[in-house]
């Protein structure tokens, strides 16, 4: 049973870890240290909506939507959460543009492949513009509502002079990066004290449920801490402004859910008739070859994302005894195969 540690909160940014001892999900390597590692390619294509995923190493890679890759004729993020194979040659990745003033090279970055990514979207408005409406325009549109929200929070400019349109450059800008950084000492303190059976997080802002992310493993949660950790405070800092309209300290003590609400929220307990919360509903289902199944849920709550390795669903289907199968059904499908569960509020 997945568990709740204690509350942690950063200025306006609360965390809960999720903790599972027993989980025994797959490791994957991750797209920040593969390409660092010249273990994984991705390549320009010329077009906007689609890349090319190259992985080279020796093991399969997790990709998560929203990452952000800086590079190429422009920078992108990507549309999905996607599994590459060990040795997989060149593989289609959708990806949605963060940068819409540039197409052409950068300084001395590489046009045809993509240099890094330290960095994943931030706000709750591009990650549902870009896993539920599929829409470059909103991505675009959320791309400029964050930036204000940040200048607005620093009462600074935080557009780069050399590509104004840049996401990535922004969330480099020095200011933004300090400021952000400040929220990192008693987040990085609380999640070493929580142990080794970390396996996810939850974050309310301004004492409001925004978003979670699970895995499969700890290991896998370890390499992308500090990347969810920079997107969740880095959306809080936006939000500073709006929970001091007045110019309250910092200090002011925020209202927080119940374990017990978050755990409903979550779904990992049924809500009773006369609770907010409600049951999640398939709203869609995909394949992306080669190995990525994806499940789209919604709730009043808001929307359920899930990712699924379908390689490692069928070996666990294959190893089980028939009654497992059948006693377990959906539950059992669960359990094999699954890499990463988001939520996010509605």
């Amino acid at each position: 049973m997945v568990m709740l540690s204690p509350a942690v909160t950063a200025h306006n940014l609360t965390a809960w870890f999720l903790l599972d001892p027993d989980a025994t999900g797959r490791d994957y390597a991750v797209l920040e240290g593969a390409i660092a590692a010249q273990l994984a390619v991705l390549h320009e294509t010329s077009q906007v909506n689609q890349l090319l995923i190259e992985n080279l190493g020796d093991i399969d890679l997790f990709i998560q939507a929203g990452d952000i890759v800086k590079g190429g004729k422009q920078d992108r993020t990507i549309g999905t959460d996607f599994i590459v194979p060990a040795r997989s040659g060149r593989v289609p990745l959708p990806a949605y543009c963060v940068e819409h003033a540039r197409w052409s090279p950068r300084r001395a970055e590489p046009v045809s492949h993509f240099s890094e990514s330290k960095h994943a979207l931030a706000s709750k408005k591009a990650r549902l513009a870009l896993l539920m409406e599929r829409d470059q325009g909103k991505v675009w549109e959320s791309v400029g509502d964050e930036q204000r929200l940040l200048h607005g929070a620093l009462s600074q400019d935080v557009r780069s002079a050399e590509s104004p349109s840049s996401l990535e450059l922004t969330y480099e800008q020095e200011h933004v990066r300090m400021a952000v950084d400040d929220y990192f000492p008693a987040l990085d303190q609380a999640v070493a004290g929580a142990g080794d059976a970390v396996v996810g997080v939850v974050w309310a802002i301004n004492g409001r449920l925004s978003h979670a992310d699970r895995y499969g493993n700890a290991q896998l949660f370890a390499k992308l801490w500090r990347k969810l950790q920079r997107a969740a405070a880095t959306e809080a800092l936006g939000e500073r402004r709006r929970r001091h309209p007045q110019g309250a300290s910092d200090d002011t003590t925020m209202p927080l859910p119940t374990d017990a609400a978050i755990r409903r929220w979550l779904g990992a307990e049924a809500p009773a008739p006369s609770e907010g919360p409600e049951a999640w509903r398939t709203h869609e289902e995909a394949q992306l070859p080669p190995r990525t199944r994806l499940r789209t849920e919604r709730a009043r709550q808001g929307y359920r994302f899930s990712a699924y390795d379908t390689a490692v669903e069928a070996a666990g289907v294959a190893g089980a005894d028939d009654a497992e199968v059948d006693a377990a059904g959906v539950a059992h499908e669960e359990v094999h195969g699954v890499v990463h569960v988001a939520v996010v509020a509605g």
